[in-house]
């Protein structure tokens, strides 16, 4: 990927999470740290199996 087909990735990235961040509205700092460690670490640390409830 060449550099500026990067640069335009990472804006996009970035305006989305900030407009998750905006349409989350007064989220705590327990529910922000929450979301942001599961952006960071991805499906790893979904629930699998029974501890992921039932599929609707």
């Amino acid at each position: 990927m060449n550099q500026k087909k990067r640069k335009a990735k990472l804006l996009l990235i970035y305006e989305f999470h900030v407009e998750a961040l905006r349409l989350a509205g007064n989220v705590s700092v327990n529910q922000r740290r929450f979301l942001e460690v599961g952006a960071a670490r991805g499906k790893e640390l979904e629930p699998a199996g029974l501890l992921a409830g039932v599929r609707i």
